[in-house]
């Protein structure tokens, strides 16, 4: 319904160019993307020299949001997403011999498949790309089509209604029947908009005889339901949610009821009794009842078995969502199933459209509670086999609690897997920030089951989090597991913990020359290697040529390494990873930029990065600089301002001023300070008198300078 009124809309307008999400996942053989087009519009799909390029008839500069793409998918088979700044078109590279396959999944959303291998013979995709050109404006002043006016209606400004010819005049006399027209349009278009009113109109009846103006009524009103039109409840649903119309019937999913109190050979017994019927035919309600056992079995793919027996008649009524429910028990992903759009419904099928997702999109759209109840009604099997996904689900949604309850339900089955439990617990503790207590849970879940990846993958994690050592043998049970997980949707997750294990148990080198170290998971080794790392690993590594760029990381990064490498003692090195630094940089870089320059025997340009900035540490870096340059000085006073009264003192008196000494200073301080004063001297002496006093005053003076000197500690090295 809503859609007949975005076409109304785009009569009176072109479709505006907003932008266009494009959502990802990997799918065991291929990778897929789905494009949200801003309404159902033509699109194209042709080859180009690095993959193929997409574009969308009808729309002008048209954007793509391609924010999440890579959160979901590696760069295996898609190499690269981006936008053609000439013609708009959304160019996919490819890396890998693969082939791209399209469809329209429904109107306004186009899927993309890229697949291994050659493309279908007689692929029409596989043609050079042609980009369409977008739909013309119409042109100002003009005749008009005839038809209700929506932009001047919505701007509350009268309409002018040319007169127009209707294939069919009606006989109204003076009467006009367009203001009645007009005011309904409004109130449909409204009811329309709000979900109430559905536009969609009746198939046309070929029994009926075509009408004429003479047997048309000039005007009626019809009280109910007219054809084409079905109004219904607005506090049915609530806002951003599906009408409950979409929703399957609680009955046909209703799984525990179908073999409740009943033992799994009796179960699989009746399943396989009285399939077959007359002329050996399947008995179409005996193959309901065999698939509905099995899936409430938890057998999958003997249930897809048994509703391949219908052949097509089994791909309408009930067998289309238990097809999709038999693939979501064996743990495999559904693209096409019919669960999709039911994630705000009031009962079971909630569960399974959750199930089906790769991830719960975050909003109102998603019934939790519905959710929740369905799981708990499984069979203690079920809720042990699909409880970990379902909660891995809601803890990226940051719904801690659903999580927990999913946990609870799981721990309380009979044939409980505590390993999978104490793995939920983990990641429940990683969600709420508590990687001690998570670290603790995942090494339980790896002691109960030392093959499980994400176990070993939960490990990892909470040993980077506290950027903590981690045993070797973990990243070689992980680079045991990366060709089992290849494919997977473990596999991007797998080959990021097999990079920061690696780096989190000593192995740099190795670590770095690992295929995953790419994007975040590069980013994340960095962090490792930053705090953990032995200073020659750190060393080769960081350590880059002066006109070198270094790797795309966050600004703290680049300054921890730079400060590591400082306190290394390369300051060149230091002064690549901190870039250009301006006198209007945040604190800590100038600092740690005064200091390279410091290292680097660049006193000016130290004081110029330090101009202004208050601290002990800006004040002890702004003395050094001042000493260097020989100001005693303003070394003095910056020394004084960081707290080094010691070493204020000590700059007073290399430029002679003992006067300023601390009268709480040490006696031999305090004489040598004396030795600055004035000798007396006694006018009645003699010459020999005068001259023995002098030999005893340098006597005295001599001793007095080899007790401070015997006082003060010896310089570093000497």
């Amino acid at each position: 319904m809503i859609r007949l009124l975005l076409v109304l809309f785009a009569l009176a307008r072109p479709v505006s160019a907003e932008p266009m999400r494009v959502y990802s996942g990997e799918h065991g053989e291929f990778t897929r993307l789905v494009v949200e087009l801003p309404a159902a519009l033509d699109w194209t799909v042709g080859r180009t020299p690095k993959g193929y390029a997409f574009a969308v008839a009808g729309l002008k500069n048209p954007d793509y949001d391609l924010s999440g793409v890579w959160q979901k998918i590696s760069r295996n088979r898609i190499a690269g997403l981006d936008i053609d700044a000439v013609s708009g078109a959304l160019q996919v590279a490819l890396g890998c011999d693969c082939y791209l396959f399209p469809f329209e999944y429904q109107p306004g959303v186009v899927v993309l498949d890229v697949k291994p291998g050659a493309a279908p013979k007689g692929s029409k995709f596989e043609a050079a790309f042609v980009n369409p050109t977008p739909a013309a404006l119409p042109a100002s002043g003009g005749t008009t089509k005839a038809g209700y006016d929506w932009l001047s209606a919505s701007s509350g400004t009268d309409v002018q209604h040319p007169e127009t010819a209707f294939p069919l005049p009606l006989p109204t006399g003076e009467v006009s029947l367009r203001p009645i027209r007009d005011a309904l349009l409004q109130q449909l278009a409204r009811g329309a908009a709000d979900g109430v009113v559905d536009l969609r109109l009746p198939p046309p009846d070929r029994a009926r005889p075509t009408a004429d103006a003479t047997s048309l009524p000039w005007s009626s009103i019809r009280i109910g339901e007219a054809p084409g039109i079905r109004v219904s409840d607005p506090d049915a649903f609530a806002e951003g949610m599906l009408p409950a119309a979409t929703c399957a019937d609680d009955e046909v999913l209703d799984l525990p009821s179908w073999g409740r109190d009943r033992s799994p050979l009796d179960l699989l017994s009746t399943a396989r009794s009285g399939i077959y019927g007359e002329f050996d035919a399947p008995d179409p309600e005996a193959v309901l009842r065999s698939v509905r056992l099995h899936l409430y079995l938890g057998f999958g793919a003997e249930a897809l078995q048994q509703a391949d027996l219908l052949g097509q008649e089994g791909d309408a009524g009930p067998l289309t969502l238990y097809r999709s429910m038999a693939r979501l028990v064996d743990g495999e992903s559904d693209p096409d199933t019919p669960f999709a759009a039911m994630l705000d419904c009031d009962g079971p099928a909630a569960l399974w459209a959750a199930l089906a997702r790769d991830r719960l999109p975050a909003g109102p759209g998603v019934n939790r509670d519905a959710i929740l109840r369905a799981f708990m009604a499984l069979p203690p099997y079920l809720r042990s086999y699909l409880g970990s996904p379902l909660a891995e689900k809601f803890l990226a949604r940051d719904d801690v609690d659903a999580a927990r309850v999913i946990r609870d339900a799981m721990e309380r089955a009979p044939d409980a897997d505590p390993g999978a439990v104490a793995l939920l617990d983990a990641e429940s503790d990683l969600q709420l920030g508590d990687s001690a207590a998570a670290r603790d849970h995942a090494l339980e879940a790896v002691a109960l089951d030392g093959n499980r990846a994400e176990a070993l993958v939960t490990l990892v994690e909470t040993h980077f989090r506290q950027l903590e050592p981690i045993g070797s043998d973990v990243a070689d049970a992980l680079l045991a597991l990366r060709s089992e997980t290849s494919g997977t949707a473990l596999a991007t997750a797998v080959e990021r913990a097999v990079v920061l294990s690696l780096g989190l148990s000593g192995q740099t080198e190795a670590a770095f020359l690992d295929a995953g170290a790419q994007g975040d998971t590069l980013a994340d080794l960095w962090r490792v290697v930053a705090d953990r790392a032995a200073d020659d690993d750190f060393l080769r590594r960081a350590v880059l040529p002066a006109d070198a760029v270094p790797p795309e990381l966050d600004a703290a990064l680049d300054l921890a390494i730079a400060n590591r490498l400082l306190s290394l003692g390369f300051p060149d090195a230091a002064l690549v990873w901190i870039g250009k630094v301006q006198p209007t940089d945040k604190p800590d870089l100038r600092l740690a930029a005064a200091a390279a320059e410091l290292g680097r025997r660049d006193a000016r340009r130290a004081v110029d990065l330090l101009s202004g900035l208050p601290g002990a540490e800006a004040a002890a870096l702004r003395a050094k600089a001042n000493l260097e340059l020989g100001d005693l000085s303003a070394a003095g006073t910056s020394l004084a301002a960081a707290g080094q009264t010691d070493a204020a003192a000590r700059t007073s008196l290399w430029q002679g001023d003992w006067s300023a000494l601390d009268p709480a200073a040490p006696e031999n301080w305090q004489a040598a300070a004396r030795l600055t004063e004035p000798a007396p001297t006694d006018p009645a002496a003699g010459l020999l008198g005068r001259g023995a006093g002098a030999v005893a005053a340098s006597t005295a003076s001599r001793a007095v300078i080899d007790a401070l000197l015997g006082s003060v500690a010896a310089p570093d090295g000497g």
